[in-house]
């Protein structure tokens, strides 16, 4: 990826997540799960792109955790 392009992507990617967090501090859920996931899916892609494993693993961890709340909305 270019320089640009990765700071496009990592800037939607931030304001994504600062959204998710607004939507969690407003208590609109489970919209704030959503949001946070794509958030943090996208941070995954980068940080595999960037190879930085540290960045990698937390965004795994909490993408699972996304996803377990997700699934106890659901289920």
């Amino acid at each position: 990826m270019t320089k640009l392009k990765d700071s496009i992507i990592e800037w939607t990617l931030t304001a994504l997540l600062i959204t998710g967090v607004a939507l969690t501090s407003f208590n609109i859920y489970p919209m704030n799960l959503w949001v946070c996931l794509a958030g943090n899916i996208g941070w995954i892609y980068l940080a595999w792109c960037w190879r930085k494993w540290s960045l990698f693993v937390v965004q795994l961890i909490i993408t699972i955790i996304y996803i377990l709340g997700i699934s106890k909305v659901y289920l």
